[in-house]
């Protein structure tokens, strides 16, 4: 039986008991409707603390939210994609081995292909950040062999951009454009790869697009700012810089926060040396 027809069965089951019951006594149907949602709280409790979890994740409470994901994990029927989103905050925070553990669980419990690739990209993300590099880009290159999809090409086209394997990185960043000239983490990895191969005038382009969707993480706005001081364009690219002060640094990068204020610092004082001129 589909597990569409299956719930909407369930549902007409339980509708039936509840009239019945309210036809014997109202009393017997209200105690029917207060057990059935007890029960139905109970079981979908793991769900109930993810979609909380996630709620204060969005509203940046980042403990209340691992505290709930925690609670949803403990309840024993946490569904993967709740364990997954619970594994990434785990990375946020620094717990590597017991965010490890959560997607190895996943790839283990479930045959979703979805998930699967999920929580297999995910358990790259950890290991390059235990510094298991070369297992990490083997794992991300055993899925792009055999994936084409945004999130992969994403991933793996950044990896390669890592790795400083920026011809193939080209290759296979201009493949993902072409595949989703829209997705903000393709574009954002083809305008980076333009800028470490110094084609500064296709960066400076690519970056255009990027800023217009205004990205979370201050790489993007550094490298453009880098890209326009290359271009002899320093007030546009302070203008990048002080944005790139405001925005946090993505969960895996090259980069540190004195880069940024160096930067910062540098086109300040190639301002003020313009204008001593």
């Amino acid at each position: 039986m589909p597990p569409m027809i299956k719930s909407l069965l369930k549902i007409v089951i339980v509708l039936a008991v509840i009239v019945i019951g309210f036809n014997y006594h109202w009393m017997i149907g209200a105690a029917l409707v207060v057990v059935i949602v007890g029960y139905f709280v109970y079981t979908n409790r793991s769900s109930l603390y993810a979609q909380r979890g996630n709620l204060a994740y969005m509203k940046g409470d980042r403990d209340q939210a691992l505290i709930l994901m925690e609670k949803a994990y403990r309840s024993k029927s946490i569904q993967p994609k709740h364990q997954i989103g619970y594994g990434y905050l785990l990375m946020k925070i620094g717990e590597l081995s017991k965010a490890e553990n959560m997607f190895e669980e996943v790839l283990h419990q479930t045959t979703a292909r979805d998930m699967l690739m999920q929580a297999r990209l995910n358990l790259a993300t950890v290991h390059w950040l235990q510094n298991k590099q070369d297992e990490a880009y083997s794992s991300l290159q055993e899925i792009a062999q055999d994936v084409k999809n945004t999130l992969v090409y994403g991933n793996f086209g950044y990896f390669q951009i890592l790795r400083g394997e920026l011809e193939a990185a080209l290759a296979y960043n201009l493949e993902a454009y072409a595949y989703n000239d829209s997705d903000l983490t393709i574009m954002d990895n083809l305008a980076q790869n333009y800028y470490m191969l110094g084609r500064l005038d296709e960066a400076d382009e690519m970056y255009t697009k990027v800023i217009a969707k205004t990205p979370k993480h201050a790489e993007s706005y550094y490298y453009y700012a880098l890209t326009l001081q290359k271009l002899g364009r320093t007030q546009e690219a302070r203008e990048q810089i002080e944005k790139a002060l405001e925005k946090e640094l993505a969960l895996i990068t090259p980069l540190t926060r004195e880069d940024i204020e160096l930067l910062a610092n540098d086109l300040g004082r190639d301002d003020a040396g313009q204008d001593q001129v």
